[in-house]
């Protein structure tokens, strides 16, 4: 655990990018200040690559197959980074991600806007909403329309991917697809779209670029499509897209491989990055979004919580973490104390005993008494170090139980007890009210708990919901350390 990161109100974020074999990542760690003897101006940051092979069957078709290999593989290559961060932004492959943009006029904004958007998914989507994580962002473009992107992803692929990750120890900011992460570092004509194709041992890629912005993706699995037939196939994509576009736009439609691609102009001249640069693409995008500030990121990520949320759940979970290990080594510490006087203890007792029975002929020497003294000492200092004990609560326990009993969807933002007998409370927010409902639900099923109180307020809310919620220990003496060991 960071402990920095948590203190710290700025983090440093790493990219990290997934594929089916290999894993790569970019981080922009902080120059180390010092003097410099030549005007030349010089990057602020230095830019760290790392590349490393997996196992070919961890993933296939874009889905996690094995989590544990996943997560241990992620794990040995996060320890070896080095990075100094445990906070990532993470672009997968975009096999299941199926994404698409959609107009609405300029006159439909705000409210009305995102009512549109919720409709629109309810009748366009060709998938059920509740099996989907999905988000959307606004396009900034000089279009006369607004546009929104949207991204979806079903949940047992997005819920296997951030179990390897928290295996491996990094906390997952945002999720986004290869796609996603290429736009933000290739070189792009301005206001003509370009259309890439790229090659997977799964299949190929075909995927349309304008100014950023993802206008069209298509994955061609050889599952569907046999090898020989991938060219035909996306020379026949490229020239219908390229007709729909110029019949819309009057634009030119480029053609490029995306493995002769280049890193936009603000980092090709990085020397860091090694040949082909094209491979760099997606880890570089990932690290250029973990650049934006805290409270700024509005861009799709395909987890239940959007990336500021995840900033606020991540900060939340650490800090509870840390507060379990520092009360437990706290109370190791006193029990140690306690063992180690218990047995000098012991060990005094029985040496004064055998000295005595040895001497119990001879007058008693000065030593002697001066060893009877520390004897009387050392149970002094024992009887006050049970005492101790017999009054310090195991907090522990509480903190495990309430971190146990959080669900997903749950944010806890604030813990206070002022008391062990007292009430306890909890603030935080809630994602929906069927979760909070859940969440009260669970903690009244808590045998270590009792008297829930969960106020109904914000009724109006359907979303991102506020709660306190209190409670007190339904038996707080069972959690001293005398009644707990």
């Amino acid at each position: 655990m960071n402990i920095l990161n948590l203190l710290t109100k700025e983090k440093r974020v790493a990219g990290i990018e997934i594929s089916d074999s290999v894993v790569r990542i970019a981080f922009f760690r902080p120059k180390k200040k010092g003097v410099h003897t030549t005007k030349e101006k010089k990057p602020e940051e230095d830019l760290v690559l790392i590349e490393e092979p997996i196992a070919a069957n961890i993933i296939a078709d874009g889905v996690v197959t094995d989590i544990n290999l996943l997560g241990k593989t992620l794990k040995g290559i996060w320890e070896k980074a080095h990075l100094g961060t445990d906070y990532a932004i993470v672009a997968i492959p975009d096999d299941k991600i199926y994404s698409k943009i959609f107009s609405f006029p300029k006159s439909v904004d705000g409210v009305r806007l995102t009512e549109a958007m919720r409709l629109a998914i309810s009748f366009q989507l060709p998938m059920k909403t509740e099996d989907l994580y999905l988000d959307w962002e606004r396009v900034q473009s000089e279009s006369h329309v607004n546009e929104i992107l949207l991204s979806t992803i079903p949940r047992t692929v997005a819920q296997s991917y951030v179990a390897a990750l928290e295996l491996a120890g990094i906390k997952t900011l945002a999720l986004e697809s290869h796609l996603a992460s290429i736009a933000r570092a290739v070189k792009l004509t301005p206001k003509e779209t370009t259309v890439f194709s790229k090659k997977t041992p799964d299949g190929a890629t075909i995927f349309a670029l304008e100014d950023g912005v993802l206008r069209f993706s298509r994955t061609l699995p050889l599952r569907v499509i046999s090898e020989d037939k991938i060219p035909s196939e996306i020379k026949k994509l490229k020239m219908a897209l390229e007709t729909q576009l110029s019949a819309v736009t009057k634009k030119i439609v480029h053609e490029e491989e995306l493995v002769n691609a280049k890193v936009r102009d603000d980092y090709a001249g990085r020397t860091e990055l090694s040949e082909p640069k094209s491979k760099w693409l997606v880890p570089l995008g990932a690290a250029i979004r973990a650049k934006i500030p805290e409270g700024e990121d509005n861009l799709v990520s395909l987890l239940p919580v959007g990336t500021e949320e995840a900033y606020a759940y991540q900060r939340a979970t650490t800090f509870i973490v840390l507060m379990r290990n520092l009360i437990i080594g706290v109370s190791l510490f006193f029990v140690v104390a306690y063992l180690a006087t218990y047995l000098s203890m012991l060990s005094l007792s029985q040496r004064a005993s055998e000295r005595i029975t040895t001497l119990s002929a001879v007058a008693i020497p000065p030593k002697l008494a001066e060893k009877e003294e520390q004897i009387r000492n050392t149970n002094a200092i024992t009887e006050t170090g049970a005492m101790f004990l017999a009054q310090m609560p195991v907090w522990s326990t509480v903190l495990t139980e309430l971190l146990a009993r959080t669900p997903s969807g749950i944010t806890v933002s604030m813990f206070t007890a002022p008391n062990i007998a007292g009430r306890i409370s909890l603030a935080g927010t809630a994602v929906n009210r069927p979760t909070l409902n859940n969440y009260k639900k669970i903690l009244q099923d808590s045998p270590l708990l009792s008297g829930i109180e969960l106020p109904l307020t914000n009724l109006e809310q359907e979303a991102n919901i506020p709660f306190n919620v209190s409670f007190s220990l339904r038996d707080p003496g069972a959690i001293y350390y005398t009644q707990a060991h």
